[in-house]
């Protein structure tokens, strides 16, 4: 039988319920990319939600790979890592392969990496409040930086936090002692010296040169090279870092005067911690507390253990204690922090290190007498 053709009537019909079927299609199809492209955006904010996926935390430190504060810094990573079952852990980037310290802490703040434990010399460039820790003869013992420590440390703790940094631990690298390639033992001969300061510390360098010294800035993985070529002939370290880094085997001599606490801290990027759950924030805190327990303990006793290894191996102790030159530096050191305080030293931090200083002494007094 042979079939009719469709009247125009019902072909446009028949085409346009085509078009109505096709943009039903399109529209699911439309719809269908919508929700896809949802999914993963859903799946990446949850990969960085808090409560979910894992935090790798980088850290930068100028200290030696396999010294006592590498081990100590693996310790408490190790620490996060089972704490937190896996959800935090740390890869340590240790001996300045990061760059120096201003290097450090500006790759902190675009996150290439998310911590740092930083020297007293860059917590300066955080907030000039931690100059309190460069003032020569200002302290007496380490239990006298300790206590002092502990009374400013809400202050400074809030300085770091003002700056974008969580506190997790306070570090101490040693007492800085001067190590020289010629002897010096007085301030008159100290000044003869061409003395490594700290590069981009210019307030710094220019206190120094203003007292009669020769500073000459450079960065701290460039101090070894300085002392080779001439550049400088003294360095201020602690011994256990001077014998790290092998200093003494090129400035032989070292001052028995211990000038001032080299400080330090433990510092992870606010950012970064308020990603974590507050369950997991008080693993990473309390580990880096006991990392702090650990190094107070642990590095006195070192500095004295690598002061007697050097002088194995050839290290010259010059001594200033008890002569009339360790009497010219004390002077010099009290008019240098009478200097200090507001050029070098804010006022306010220098006058609350003063009080709790004195209120230490005064304990330390009463408890002598009492005996």
């Amino acid at each position: 039988m042979a079939m009719s053709s469709p009247t125009p009537e019902a072909a446009g019909q028949a085409y346009a319920a085509h078009r109505a079927h096709r943009g039903e299609a399109l529209r699911r199809s439309a719809l269908g990319r919508h929700v896809v492209r949802l999914a993963v955006v859903l799946a990446c904010v949850l990969m960085l939600s808090p409560a979910s996926g894992a935090q790798r935390i980088k850290m930068a430190t100028l200290s030696p790979e396999g010294s006592p504060w590498d081990t100590i810094l693996k310790r408490m990573g190790k620490a996060w890592e089972e704490g937190t079952d896996g959800r935090v852990s740390l890869t340590i980037y240790p001996g300045g392969v990061a760059g120096d310290e201003p290097d450090i802490l500006r790759k902190m703040k675009i996150g290439q990496y998310q911590a740092g434990a930083i020297s007293v010399s860059g917590l300066v460039d955080i907030h000039k409040d931690f100059t309190i820790f460069e003032i020569p003869l200002f302290y007496d013992s380490f239990e006298e930086m300790e206590a002092v420590l502990a009374d400013l440390e809400p202050t400074l703790s809030g300085r770091l936090e003002e700056r974008g940094y969580k506190l997790l631990g306070w570090g101490y690298v040693g007492w800085v002692h001067f190590f020289t390639t010629e002897r010096a033992e007085s301030v008159q001969q100290m000044q003869r010296l061409k003395i490594w300061t700290w590069a981009g510390d210019e307030a710094m360098g220019n206190w120094w040169r203003s007292n009669g010294f020769k500073p000459v800035a450079l960065a701290a993985t460039d101090i070894l090279t300085g002392l080779e070529t001439g550049l400088i002939d003294a360095v201020s370290m602690p011994p256990l870092y001077a014998m790290q880094m092998q200093y003494y085997k090129k400035a032989p001599y070292m001052a028995d005067l211990p000038l001032a606490p080299m400080m330090g801290a433990i510092l992870v990027s606010k950012r970064t911690f308020d990603r974590l759950s507050a369950a997991d924030q008080k693993v990473v805190l309390a580990a880096g507390r006991a990392a702090q327990k650990e190094v107070f303990e642990q590095i006195p006793k070192l500095d004295e253990t690598a002061i007697q290894l050097m002088k194995g191996s050839g290290l010259e102790l010059v001594t200033v204690d008890d002569t009339e030159h360790h009497k010219g530096w004390v002077k010099a050191a009290e008019e240098f922090a009478e200097a200090m305080r507001g050029e070098i030293v804010p006022v306010s931090i220098f006058d609350e290190a003063l009080a709790a200083r004195g209120k230490f002494r005064r304990q330390q007094a009463a408890s002598g007498s009492g005996e």
